[in-house]
């Protein structure tokens, strides 16, 4: 009976220690200092040498590597972990110091999936920055136009002068100098680039950071336009497939009309409004025009992003900002079924 008890112990104990190996084989082995204790062990042995996690903004002159004190705002945490495990390519073309004629031969650590998934999780909830906030930009209303307009902004502001991005046919395209653009969207999180594009230099003094004077509006178009940048099949928002314009109504459009358009195109539609006087090249006889067989995203585009949107006269205004969604459907409804071209 004694020998039996004596094995039947030592079996429970050969168990319990094949348990315990197992567990060794199948949990990370940087787990086992607990994942905070984990993640501050790497930050502080490895991050540190080059990248700074407190203290005031710095000019990236001052710096061998871009500040992480913001990190957990910053970077989308799938990105994140996906560059911590070497997956990512090399996001400044000339090393993050474009002014030296050298580039850091120190080799960026490479870390298994769950080694950066422990480093990402404690990042997120210890490297935050409290001027971040909700982003003004809902995405989910951001349009194809909105996103064209956007990278004219990128254009007109000579951020191609520093930022490269991808041209129709997937060639990289414009400067070496800074962060390539081409992945933004896959990359940054929405409410840091509201505010980084609210002031650059609030986060990199001095390091050559152009402040554009845009309107909210304009923001808007280039923020949400660098979010759709490297993103595939980003689904953009079609307002002429919404309830609104479901909703649209010839009749309560006529009133529109004759609110905000007949000053210009005239009572008939015929271009004789009394403000037609003043514009060269004159506005639009709506009277000839077979409105009707107009695509809906065309005319939406046209009376709320303004003649310059689709290549016609900029003296047609941008309604957009004035005339309220529901309003703004029942007008093109009005046009297209006053407007045949007969």
């Amino acid at each position: 009976m004694l020998l039996f008890d004596r094995r039947k112990v030592m079996w429970r104990l050969v168990v319990k220690g094949l348990t315990i190996l197992l567990v060794i084989l199948i949990v990370p082995s940087g787990l086992w200092a607990g994942d905070d204790g984990f993640a501050e062990k790497i930050i502080n042995s490895q991050c540190k040498n080059c990248h700074r996690f407190e203290g005031k903004p710095k000019s990236k002159f001052d710096l061998k590597a871009p500040d992480l004190m913001w990190s957990g705002v910053k970077y989308q945490h799938s990105w994140l972990i996906r560059w911590l495990m070497g997956q990512e390519e090399n996001l400044y073309p000339n090393s993050y110091r474009w002014d030296k004629s050298f580039h850091f031969s120190r080799k960026h650590m490479i870390l298994t999936r769950e080694e950066a998934t422990v480093i990402v999780g404690y990042m997120e909830k210890t490297y935050l920055d409290p001027r971040v906030k909700k982003s003004f930009v809902d995405m989910s209303t951001f349009t194809e136009m909105e996103a064209s307009l956007g990278a004219d902004i990128f254009r007109e502001y000579s951020c191609l002068g520093c930022h490269q991005i991808k041209d129709d046919e997937g060639n990289n395209i414009g400067g070496p100098i800074s962060v390539n653009l081409y992945d933004a969207g896959n990359r940054y999180r929405l409410d840091w680039w509201s505010r980084f594009a609210e002031n650059p230099q609030d986060f990199t003094p001095h390091s050559g950071e152009y402040l554009a004077d845009i309107s909210l509006r304009k923001a808007r178009h280039i923020i949400g336009y660098l979010m759709t940048l490297g993103v595939k099949d980003f689904k953009f928002y079609e307002p002429w497939e919404s309830e609104t314009f479901k909703k649209a109504d010839a009749g309560r459009g006529a009133k529109v009309y004759k609110e905000y358009c007949v000053q210009c195109h005239g009572p008939q539609g015929k271009g004789d409004g009394p403000g037609a006087k003043g514009l060269d090249p004159k506005p639009a006889v709506h009277a000839d025009l077979p409105l009707s067989d107009y695509p809906p995203d065309y005319l939406y585009n046209l009376v709320y992003y303004g003649g310059k949107s689709v290549g016609k006269s900029p003296n047609m205004p941008d309604w957009g900002m004035t005339i309220p969604p529901q309003s703004l459907a029942d007008v093109i409804a009005h046009i297209r079924s006053t407007f045949k071209g007969e």
